[in-house]
């Protein structure tokens, strides 16, 4: 089975484990737009629908985000029109797409809050792929496919996979 991992938001990244194997991951495809007088990072749904066909994923593992204490309304709304691009790509391409809240696959795969936790436990998990969670900024990346695999451990049949 191939599954994509979204770690959703501007910030944010894709990342495909097929048959129990993290095959790549991928920033979030953004372009930048200009909103009054500065430029916004908005989700380049195109490229992103563009992604998941040559990935050609059975299922997209969506985070189940809200916006954040202290965001505005602005800022909250922008991060709810990135969430939705990414959802609603992957329902158009008529792919499966499952939410999951960041209190369970985090629980589930024993982190905690911090980002660099993350970082580090996937370079663990796939040290072939240490290059690409090695930055700070690579927090997405390694989040992207934490959710892939949590979802390859805990929500597929067994005989669809080896569960490690």
């Amino acid at each position: 089975m191939r599954v994509v991992g979204c770690d959703p938001g501007c910030g944010g990244a894709l990342a495909l484990i097929s048959n129990g194997r993290l095959v790549g991951v991928l920033d979030m495809p953004v372009f930048r737009v200009r909103r009054g007088k500065t430029d916004k990072a908005e989700v380049d749904a195109g490229a992103l629908i563009d992604a998941l066909r040559r990935w050609g994923p059975d299922v997209l593992v969506l985070e189940q985000v809200g916006g954040l204490p202290g965001q505005s309304a602005p800022a909250a709304f922008n991060f709810g029109r990135a969430v939705g691009a990414a959802e609603y790509s992957a329902r158009g391409l008529g792919l499966r797409v499952e939410l999951v809240a960041p209190v369970t696959w985090k629980k589930a795969m024993r982190l905690g809050p911090g980002k660099d936790e993350a970082r580090a436990t996937a370079c663990n998990l796939w040290p072939e792929h240490r290059e690409s969670f090695a930055r700070v900024k690579d927090d997405g990346r390694a989040e992207a496919a934490l959710i892939a695999e949590w979802f390859r451990r805990h929500r597929m049949e067994p005989s669809h996979d080896v569960l490690a």
